[in-house]
């Protein structure tokens, strides 16, 4: 009887098999739907993985995306005053404007803002070092001494030095002055 099923078994399938115990495994292959459905997860899967975790300098991985909400709210403290301030908009701009005339910046910027042989427009949409609200902080603490403009961080406060950023930004970008400078640096969108 057990050649009678060793000669069923030659004579159902060319496949290789296997028995253990009695029991025939055969060699089948997978659905074609099922290996499909393989290649379209390996292929969404890569995609994800570009997508959402990133390549280099793409900005859509977790550091980037946490980097530019921390830039976000910087902006936002420095146009807003910080946490505490007490000044309407309109305050802030006013007392940027003093803080703007009493520290000299007008001798380099002109009285207003248009800029002069030293210094450069402050009224265009072009500038040199930046034109984000973060970035003008930099460059009134830290100055540019390679182009003669001093620091202002032992002479200001955080808080004067965003109202000065304030009224640039609120006052001056876009005023356009008659007398203004020519324009230099990259264009801000």
């Amino acid at each position: 009887m057990s050649e009678n099923i060793t000669d069923n078994n030659k004579n159902i399938d060319n496949h290789d098999e296997h028995e253990y115990d009695g029991i025939r495994e055969l060699n089948n292959p997978s659905p074609m739907w099922v290996i499909f459905l393989f290649f379209i997860t390996i292929a969404f899967s890569g995609i994800y993985a570009v997508r959402y975790f990133g390549y280099p300098n793409n900005g859509m991985d977790q550091a980037s995306e946490y980097k530019a909400a921390v830039d976000e709210q910087e902006a936002k403290m420095i146009t807003t005053g910080g946490p505490g301030n007490k000044m309407s908009e309109p305050q802030m701009i006013a007392a940027g404007e003093k803080i703007f005339k009493e520290k000299g910046c007008v001798a380099c910027h002109g009285a207003n803002g248009g800029g002069n042989a030293v210094g450069p427009n402050l009224c265009d949409n072009f500038w040199i070092n930046g034109c984000k609200p973060e970035q003008i902080v930099k460059v009134i603490t830290e100055g540019r001494p390679e182009k003669g403009m001093n620091s202002f961080k032992s002479t200001l406060t955080k808080a004067q030095i965003n109202q000065v950023t304030v009224f640039i930004l609120k006052k001056l970008v876009g005023s356009n002055p008659a007398n203004g400078k020519a324009a230099q640096g990259s264009e801000c969108k």
